[in-house]
């Protein structure tokens, strides 16, 4: 019976890394994240301004993701020590290892030093970073084997290989005597003789018209060698040739993915452009799933102890329900036999001033007395078929009041348990639909990013690209690289704004666009912070702004001269819209003014700078997102991650309205 795949194979490693070859070599490592426990993230940067995100399941699969996970709020420790090592290192090389499910990325720092990041992934997966010499310098998980030891400052080594190379000769007498194999079917016997996985050597052994359920000692040399010739072929295509990326469909469900077509798995197919797209669209579903276990364990164990609470309260409320019961028994029947009691009680008395014997006083009874005990002033009788327990120290009537008096005191308790016992059921019916919630868990993609969003960027009411930088680095770039002779020079006249360009593309630039653009440059500098309602900005030409300083003088990174008559735009209102694009339940968080924001987004909010910060803004922004959102786009919405919707914002606080 073919199993659900769940983790990628030595084979689907070739051309996960051939496609990696393809788009990280010269890129360097910008971050580095983990997700929870069971995988890291990988942020690389391209020197145009791409970014690409390489996800590392442990023990599962390598590839490029477009999906926005969310990401911790501070780093693990092994994160802190992997960044500390890695962190701005260029990608020199990208390399399976011997055909196993090892990849070694060879990265180079600013000062030329050579490191090793080896990224394992059988057993339950590990990360280790060397030096060139492959001297151990970093381990997520450092152990001692019995072929090998995985210990910082000890040597990296290969695990020994788990059978033989396909491209290893082999001697066909050999092998047909080898007793482990040679009485098993074919697939078992080759899936142990060779260091292949047996999806692909079942694949091999159908394109050469070979039954499974051969036994191996029935397979001549001629069969061995097309197997061995087939395996090598189908190896070199997905090395070199036109992959055909694909997710495997049967009865509705994926069950495996492939970077070629596998005729020995025919059934449905959905095909991607490429093959870390594939992978990334079948595994996101494993860790949604992932997700939802982790955040639901606490609340199933929240769900269990409450469960108990209310079991040990219902028992409790079942014992108080069967002694009001009793004490309002026992006091109708105190009420109905009130002289008949009062008379034993003055009976017991009575003999007792005449210093008459206990049991003497309990044999003359006119009514049976069952029980006397003297020192608690109790006895115990019988009237109306009911055992009845009398103090004897007061009267009949303050008796039967004792025992109402018990009753509403258990009453009252009754009550106050049963009111317990609905808030306890109320609080597992919201941890349900808690949990009923993680099972709806998404992760989102984020839409293709253009060039132009590497900077902070908005478009006009009438359609003119604005661009800000994002630091002085981008600042200097965007003066340098992007400003085109008719474009338009944008700043804050508050100190430490940022550069703002209006891409005119040759056009005259309405009135229009220029203010919204200042708008744009004021909002992201220091007056957001200081809670200014309203700030001046100004406008130039291109060429009236220069990077030569007056003669004696310097110019910072970041900093420009602007040469002539600055055209001002004075009091612009600091308020900023932010919105979400959805196209095919992929997101894009765009920010700027009503008109931009509003015609290009399914929801949006009005921002103002204000007094809320970081996770309590973002949570308040996205309830106000969801709120104004039409259902079909709630839950994704929510499944965008925060950072998401923070890296937007500009410094300090804000108000969303």
């Amino acid at each position: 019976m073919l199993s659900l795949k769940s983790y990628l194979s030595s084979i689907d490693l070739l051309a996960i890394i051939r496609e990696l070859n393809s788009i990280l070599i010269s890129t360097r490592i910008e971050n580095i994240y983990n997700l929870d426990n069971f995988a890291f993230l990988f942020r690389f940067h391209k020197a145009n301004g791409i970014n690409f995100d390489l996800i590392f399941e442990l023990g599962k699969r390598i590839n490029l993701t477009n999906f926005k996970y969310p990401l911790p709020s501070s780093p693990s420790f092994p994160v802190t020590r992997i960044r500390s090592l890695i962190l701005n290192t260029q990608v020199v090389s990208i390399n399976q290892i011997n055909l196993d499910r090892i990849v070694c990325i060879t990265l180079k720092s600013n000062e030329g030093k050579i490191l090793k990041l080896y990224l394992e992934l059988f057993e339950k997966g590990n990360i280790i970073i060397t030096d060139e010499f492959d001297k151990i310098i970093f381990a997520l998980y450092q152990r001692k084997m019995k072929d090998r030891h995985i210990i910082i400052g000890e040597t990296y080594k290969l695990p020994p290989t788990r059978g033989k190379s396909i491209y290893e000769d082999i001697n066909y007498d050999d092998i047909i005597i080898n007793e482990n194999i040679r009485n098993l079917n074919v697939l078992k016997a080759l899936s142990k003789y060779y260091n292949l996985p047996p999806e692909f050597i079942e694949e091999v052994l159908v394109r050469c018209n070979i039954n499974l359920n051969t036994l191996f000692s029935e397979i001549n040399n001629e069969i061995l060698q097309k197997f061995i010739e087939t395996s090598r072929s189908l190896i070199e295509e997905i090395k070199s040739s036109l992959l055909r990326p694909n997710i495997i469909i049967k009865n509705g469900e994926r069950i495996s993915v492939q970077p070629i077509e596998f005729i020995s798995l025919p059934y449905e197919r959905i095909y991607f452009y490429s093959f870390n797209n594939a992978v990334d669209e079948y595994f996101s579903s494993f860790i949604t799933q992932k997700i939802s276990e982790k955040q639901k364990k606490p609340l199933d164990e929240k769900i269990k102890e409450f469960e108990n609470i209310i079991e040990r309260q219902k028992k409790y409320l079942k014992e108080l329900e069967e002694k009001q019961i009793k004490s309002k028994k026992i006091g109708e029947i105190i009420l109905n036999n009130l002289d008949k009691i009062q008379a034993l009680i003055d009976y017991v008395i009575n003999m007792r001033k005449k210093n008459i014997d206990w049991e003497e006083i309990k044999k003359l009874s006119p009514i049976k007395i069952l029980e006397i005990n003297p020192s608690k002033g109790i006895l115990k009788t019988i009237i109306d078929d009911q055992e009845l327990e009398i103090d004897f120290k007061i009267s009949a009537t303050e008796n039967m009041n004792k025992f109402f008096s018990e009753y509403k005191e258990i009453s009252k308790k009754i009550n106050g348990l049963i009111n317990a016992i609905n808030e306890t059921e109320r609080k597992i019916n919201e941890l349900k639909k808690g949990l009923e919630e993680i099972s709806k868990i998404i992760i989102v993609k984020e839409m293709k990013k253009e060039w132009y969003e590497r900077f902070k960027w908005t478009f006009s009411s009438q359609g003119f690209l604005i661009i800000g930088g994002k630091d002085a680095r981008q600042n200097e770039i965007l003066v340098k690289r992007y400003m085109d002779e008719k474009d338009i020079f944008v700043h804050s006249d508050v100190p430490g704004g940022s550069v703002v360009i209006i891409k005119s593309n040759g056009l005259e630039v309405p009135e229009e666009t220029k203010k919204e653009a200042i708008s744009f440059a004021v909002i992201y500098s220091k007056a957001w912070k200081a809670k200014l309602s309203c700030a001046d900005g100004y406008w130039v030409m291109a060429n009236q702004v220069s990077k030569k300083p007056p003669s004696g003088e310097f110019l910072k990174k970041g900093a420009f001269m602007i040469y002539g008559e600055r055209n001002y735009i004075r009091n612009v209102p600091l308020i900023l819209f932010l919105g979400v694009k959805i196209v095919d339940k992929e997101f894009k968080i765009i920010v700027g003014n009503e008109n931009f924001v509003k015609n290009n987004s399914i929801t949006f909010v009005k921002l103002v700078p204000g007094d809320l910060k970081g996770e309590i803004l973002v949570k308040k922004i996205k309830e106000l997102l969801i709120k104004r959102a039409s259902n079909e786009y709630k839950e994704i919405i929510n499944a965008i991650p925060n950072n998401e919707i923070l890296s937007k914002l500009p410094s300090g606080g804000a108000l969303p309205l």
